[in-house]
């Protein structure tokens, strides 16, 4: 039987392989979710299971935010699966302007998937502009 968060977290590399962009996919640590896409990539994918349109949110907990911030990598991005609609890439900076990762505390990310418009992710320190549905993968491999 396939397990669920393998199958969530399955959307992501899928896309990711069918770009014309991609070249490689390896596992990057013991951490469930940390990839390394192209050799110079670091994405740590997490999954929100609900149905849409509308709400998914994304907890950070202090682990996850020093593994993102700690990374040596200049290329860092926090993939967020959202259900069965849509499948989004965030950098490492973009995140910041979201949350604190400095603090060890869980923070929370936000993206409205309303259906047929862009992206709006929030955090407790604001808002990125609006997002395109389509712009994963490429935004995470240009």
């Amino acid at each position: 039987m396939i397990d669920h968060k393998d199958f969530m977290h399955g959307a992501a590399p899928v896309a990711i392989a069918d770009s014309e962009m991609f070249t490689a996919l390896n596992r990057a640590s013991v951490k469930y979710g940390h990839y390394v896409v192209n050799h110079d990539r670091h994405l740590f994918i997490k999954y929100n299971d609900g149905r849409g349109p509308g709400d998914y949110f994304f907890t950070f907990s202090g682990e996850d935010k020093q593994r993102i911030r700690s990374e040596a990598a200049p290329l860092v991005f926090a993939v967020l699966v959202c259900g069965n609609e849509v499948v989004t890439g965030i950098a490492r900076d973009e995140l910041s302007r979201l949350l604190p990762l400095t603090n060890s505390a869980a923070s929370t990310v936000k993206v409205s998937a309303p259906q047929g418009r862009q992206l709006r992710i929030s955090g407790p320190r604001g808002q990125l502009p609006l997002i395109a549905r389509r712009s994963f993968p490429e935004r995470v491999l240009a």
